[in-house]
């Protein structure tokens, strides 16, 4: 028996915002130097009156169309942007799901990183027979928490919120995982207490992603015994041009096996692996019995990665 990624589906905020708007709040920025750096065109920035409940509730409702909310048997709820300090939001959306009172609900306070560590719980759930299905939800709202001074991270983030359908199945889809925490460099991408300006110091942050990731990639290869070339598709955290191209050359990852959607999306936290899965399945560029890895990285400072052979989702 294994488990598989039933169903992916994601909300983006309507409210856009491109480089021409950066320029004009901010003359003296060098639009273009951030722009060849980031790669970044477009960023979704949620309204006064949309939190990660209001987009999350809609990812759910998009995804529960077509799956019968009745068998899901957890909920597991990352994010990092909680306008509460309790109750566990996850809490909170199964009332507003409407989903059944007897499933286990949680929160992980976990970043760009989170949506791995979610699927490591998940699967982990499932094959210990505590349920067949779970519904996993990834939602930030970073963007509320950036002034529109901050050159560092006002270019890269943007709002979003994913939901995803883990189940049980006959096809096994996750191979393996790798994990891994450095807490000393906390100080280096945080958002302090009443604070409502994320603090990133860029440079640091970058430096991390290129070791831990090649680091953590190598380990899943290792424990699969593959190379490289074994791999079809590597899907990483949407983080940024620059962090991504430095990932692919140290690797030796040729680009043709590369999926990325940061230029039109920003960088959306815990949903951007999931968005990214659902766009390049859209697309037909994942194909059944891929072998993909996906590894996110960022606060924390943490990262984890994750080997799947790929089963088709539902569209």
């Amino acid at each position: 028996m294994g488990v598989v990624i039933k169903s992916i589906e994601f909300t983006i905020p309507k409210n856009k915002e491109n480089l021409n708007d950066l320029q004009r709040e901010n003359p003296n920025w060098d639009v273009k130097k951030i722009y060849l750096k980031t790669g970044i065109k477009n960023r979704y920035l949620s309204k006064k009156d949309d939190d990660i409940i209001t987009l999350s509730v809609k990812s759910a409702k998009k995804i529960l169309r077509n799956f019968n909310k009745n068998k899901i048997n957890f909920l597991i709820f990352v994010t990092q942007t909680s306008n509460y300090k309790f109750p566990s939001l996850a809490c909170i959306l199964q009332n507003k799901l409407n989903l059944r009172k007897n499933i286990q609900a949680f929160d992980i306070n976990m970043g760009c990183s989170g949506f791995i560590y979610a699927l490591n719980l998940g699967e982990k759930i499932i094959n210990s027979g505590q349920g067949k299905n779970g519904l996993i939800i990834c939602s930030d709202v970073y963007t509320k928490y950036i002034d529109k001074k901050n050159s560092t991270c006002r270019p890269i983030f943007s709002d979003a919120s994913s939901a995803i359908i883990l189940s049980k199945s006959n096809y096994n889809s996750i191979k393996n995982f790798s994990f891994g925490t450095d807490g000393s460099g906390a100080v280096d991408l945080n958002l302090k207490e009443n604070s409502k300006n994320i603090f990133m110091d860029g440079a640091k942050v970058a430096l991390f992603a290129m070791k831990r990731v090649p680091e953590s990639v190598k380990e899943i290869l290792k424990k699969t015994h593959n190379k490289i070339v074994d791999i079809d598709k590597f899907i990483f955290h949407q983080a940024s041009k620059f962090v991504l191209n430095n990932i692919y050359s140290i690797l030796k990852i040729n680009k043709k096996k590369i999926f990325e959607n940061y230029k039109y999306l920003g960088n959306t936290t815990s949903s951007s692996i999931p968005i990214a899965l659902k766009v390049a399945s859209s697309k037909k560029i994942l194909k059944n019995n891929h072998k993909i890895i996906l590894c996110g990285f960022g606060v924390g400072l943490s990262w984890a990665s994750v080997l799947l052979k790929w089963k088709k989702i539902n569209l």
